[in-house]
């Protein structure tokens, strides 16, 4: 990305950068940088097209993997980002291969939580001892199928919130403020990596915060996503409607606690004040917010319910927990998956 053989790589988009170093890779392999080594960015759609496309504008070496309709608009007429401050098209190196993008040092795994392991397995190209593989996804349980491909050591845990959309092939919208990606060591060391990853986000404009709690981090995301946005989901409404009925917010506080209640017994460290504090997080949202799930179930695409709610059942049921929200978001979403696709876990099926 910038720093002495350093390259990255975005899965889905691919850029580069010019300073010496090997290439970072962004995954859902989204970009891949290289310098000489660069940035792979794994998933080029929304997260991983949009930093990826930062990184390659501050000069970068940046590789877009990608696929279809997405990745041929990428590689004939570049990636187009679209912000409340303006437009910028960018040309892009984007590959549907990682096998000919070679080692890089950083990759920005960013695919939707049902193509982990497929991508994971993607990234075994890209890799050399000291590539970092920061994954910026939803879910709690993504990590471990990211380090039994790369290795627990090669993982760099990082959570963004921010409203970022692939509107079609080669355009990626930001709407409302920049985001921050707040990352770390799985082990809260403030290591040498994470402080060359956060230059060479600070070189390339990206909001940046290295965390020494990520694993707290990455489970306050989980709250917020599964917790709040599963319910967006289920209930086909903006958050602005559910928050003003008495029931709706109800539902939301109840759809929280269970998280919470299952993260405590995985010994997840959230603070006390926790559902208090995303549902009035909640409440600084646009009226008509709704979850990138929700988003998904109306055009019909695959849904992340089961690294989601799903989750919140299994890990309940492990510690003998009950979740009835979250084994209805979990049952009745399920209901709108694609039928041809395997699913990684069994149906979650009602206990009551």
């Amino acid at each position: 990305m910038g720093w002495a053989r350093a390259r990255s790589a975005v899965c889905s988009p691919a850029a580069r950068a010019s300073r010496g170093g090997r290439r970072a890779s962004l995954a859902p392999c989204s970009a891949a940088e290289r310098a000489p080594r660069s940035t792979p960015r794994h998933g080029s759609g929304g997260i991983g097209g949009y930093y990826g496309a930062l990184l390659a504008k501050a000069g970068h070496d940046v590789t877009f993997i990608a696929r279809g309709a997405h990745l041929e608009a990428m590689q004939r007429h570049g990636l187009t980002v679209r912000t409340p401050e303006g437009e910028f098209t960018i040309p892009v190196t984007a590959v549907a291969d990682t096998r000919g993008v070679g080692p890089v040092d950083l990759v920005l795994f960013c695919v939707k939580s049902y193509d982990t392991e497929p991508a994971a397995q993607a990234l075994v190209p890209l890799m050399a001892r000291d590539t970092g593989v920061l994954t910026l996804q939803n879910g709690v349980d993504n990590l471990d199928a990211i380090a039994s491909v790369v290795g627990a050591g090669a993982v760099l845990v990082g959570a963004v919130y921010v409203a970022l959309q692939l509107i079609g092939p080669g355009m990626i919208v930001r709407a409302g403020r920049e985001g921050t990606i707040v990352f770390g060591e799985r082990s809260g060391a403030v290591t040498e990596r994470a402080q060359r990853i956060a230059g060479a986000f600070q070189q390339s404009g990206l909001l940046h915060q290295v965390s020494t709690h990520i694993n707290r981090v990455l489970w306050e995301k989980f709250l917020f996503i599964a917790g709040v946005g599963g319910v967006t989901a289920l209930a086909r409404s903006g958050i602005g409607p559910l928050l003003a009925s008495p029931e709706g917010r109800t539902l939301l506080t109840t759809s929280c606690e269970e998280v919470v209640t299952v993260a405590r017994a995985a010994g997840a460290p959230l603070h006390a004040d926790a559902v208090r504090s995303v549902i009035e997080e909640a409440t600084t949202l646009p009226p008509q917010w709704r979850s990138s799930m929700a988003r998904d179930l109306d055009d019909g695409r695959r849904l992340e319910v089961d690294a989601l709610s799903g989750a919140v059942v299994r890990r309940g049921r492990e510690h003998g927990l009950r979740t009835p929200v979250h084994q209805a978001i979990a049952a009745c979403l399920s209901l709108h998956q694609p039928t041809t696709v395997e699913t990684r876990h069994p149906p979650v099926r009602s206990s009551a």
